[in-house]
C-alpha cells in the first residue's frame, strides 16, 4: 500500500474530527480537568489563512483560538502540533494553496524543526516579511521569532 500524500492525510485520514472528549487522565497533571477538542487538520489550515501578513501565532496561540472556537478549555496540544506538520507539507505539495503555515511557530515562538525544509525555509519567508530572529540554545540550538515592533 502506497504511503497517502500529505493533501492525503490532512483532507481525509481524520473524518471523525474536530472530537471533544474530556482531557485524558495522563494530561490532567499538566492541563488540568476539564474538556478538550482534537481539531481536524482543515481546522488548523483554517486558522493559518487567518494570519495577517506580519504577524505570528504560536502552537499555544493556535491551541487558544481551536478552544475557543469549540467553547472547550484546550485544544490537545500534541495533536495539534502534528497536525500543524501534516498542513505545513500539505501546502507545500500543493502550488495553488498559498496558505502561510510559515507564520505558525512552536509554543515558544521558535521555529517549527519538522516543517518543510526547516529552519531554512521558513526563516527566510519570514525574514521577507521584516522578522528577525535571535539563536537561543546551546547544546540544542534554535531560533525564536522577534516581535516586530
Amino acid at each position: 500500500m502506497a504511503k497517502k500524500t500529505y493533501q492525503e492525510q490532512m483532507r481525509y485520514s481524520y473524518p471523525d474530527h474536530p472530537t471533544i472528549k474530556p482531557i485524558a487522565p495522563d494530561m490532567v497533571k499538566t492541563w488540568g480537568e476539564g474538556m478538550q477538542v482534537i481539531p481536524s487538520p482543515l481546522e488548523i489550515r483554517e486558522v493559518m489563512r487567518s494570519i495577517p501578513k506580519g504577524e505570528v501565532m504560536s502552537t499555544k496561540e493556535l491551541c487558544a483560538v481551536l478552544a475557543k472556537k469549540h467553547k472547550v478549555d484546550i485544544a490537545c496540544p500534541y495533536s495539534v502540533g502534528i497536525f500543524m506538520n501534516i498542513v505545513a507539507r500539505a501546502i507545500e505539495e500543493d502550488e495553488d494553496d498559498d496558505t502561510p503555515w510559515w507564520r505558525t511557530l512552536g509554543s515558544k515562538r521558535e521555529l517549527k524543526p519538522r516543517y518543510p525544509n526547516a529552519p531554512d525555509e521558513q526563516m527566510a519567508l519570514l525574514e521577507a516579511e521584516g522578522f528577525s530572529f535571535e539563536k537561543k540554545g546551546k547544546k540544542c540550538v534554535y531560533w525564536v521569532v522577534k516581535v516586530i515592533t
